[in-house]
């Protein structure tokens, strides 16, 4: 009878100890369904909020990138941390959820920031199987090392801004190069020699009687000439189109269907604005002249509006040139 009533103590002993674990952990499960905390949970630990830090040294180790999602702190949480070194010259990169900041420092001493509602990168280049971040190399030709900085202003279709700065034994921002909506332009060497040219899209006819998507965005070509960068009018200038070229060229562009609405299509403003960045605007407008159908009317005012579009072109002085 001894040996039972034991039993049975150590058996309701038992049956407490397991009721009292199930309702720990359940007690546990309803903390973590509910948030009920001193600190809210988060998924993971990457989902924690970095503290805001700008231009402190150090922020980050060298060449790290690291992604960061909001966690309900009022400040702008880091979504990028960037950072490359050249000999005593340190540039950090903070990307914010609207905004960020570019800050260069030489031997611990802060030369430049900049902080914007963008987000900043560093440029690469390919050279044969290299890839190269564009921080050292001679990008302008004049055998002092340079640093390339690209910025984006987060709008849609546009823009992009490429800065430019001497990294050697001064510092110094060399130029910003208003790129617009070129997202794909490119530093590239086009002619062996020592320098880079920059490649990119001229949009001053974005959305000029068409979509984005449909807009005509000529490439140019820029080449540093000891001061900036400026039309590369040898990279741009193409030989002109035969007689026979042009009237064929005309003749399929008046046959389009726009015609039909009263409208010039997209192909005649193409065709004339790849002539006029290639140095041949007189043939351009007799292009246009020899496409525009005699029966459709307004085609003064629409010269007129091309032409008057034409000269908001930020290289407009230097297109004028490239035929001479």
């Amino acid at each position: 009878m001894e040996g039972k009533k034991i039993h049975q103590e150590i058996y309701e002993a038992g049956m407490r100890t397991g009721v009292i674990a199930v309702l720990g952990f359940v007690f546990i499960f309803l903390i973590i369904m509910t948030g009920y905390n001193e600190r809210p949970w988060s998924s993971s630990f990457s989902d924690q909020p970095l503290p805001v830090r700008k231009s402190n040294i150090p922020l980050s180790s060298v060449g790290v990138r690291a992604a960061y999602s909001a966690a309900g702190d009022e400040t702008s949480s880091i979504i990028g941390l960037d950072e490359e070194t050249y000999g005593e010259y340190l540039v950090q990169i903070t990307d914010y959820e609207n905004e960020g900041s570019l800050d260069i420092y030489k031997s611990g001493r802060l030369l430049y920031s900049l902080h914007n509602p963008s987000n900043f990168s560093f440029v690469n280049i390919t050279e044969g199987r290299n890839y190269l971040i564009l921080m050292g190399p001679d990008i302008t030709g004049d055998s002092i090392p340079d640093l390339v900085i690209s910025e984006w202003s987060l709008g849609a279709h546009c823009c992009y801004t490429f800065h430019i700065f001497e990294i050697g034994d001064t510092f110094r921002h060399v130029q910003s190069i208003e790129a617009g909506s070129s997202e794909s332009a490119y530093f590239a060497n086009l002619d062996g020699l020592p320098g880079y040219e920059f490649v990119m899209n001229d949009w001053t006819f974005a959305y000029w009687y068409t979509s984005f998507a449909e807009s005509p965005a000529p490439q140019v070509v820029l080449t540093f000439n000891g001061t900036s960068y400026v039309l590369a009018r040898e990279f741009m200038r193409k030989d002109p189109a035969s007689e026979t070229q042009l009237r064929e060229a005309a003749e399929s562009v008046r046959e389009m269907d726009d015609w039909r609405m009263g409208v010039p299509p997209r192909e005649l403003w193409v065709q004339m604005i790849d002539l006029i960045y290639s140095g041949n605007m007189t043939q351009a407008f007799k292009l246009f002249d020899l496409a525009w159908p005699g029966n459709v009317g307004g085609k003064d005012d629409m010269l007129l509006d091309f032409k008057a579009r034409l000269k908001e072109s930020p290289f407009y002085q230097e297109i004028l040139s490239i035929g001479r």
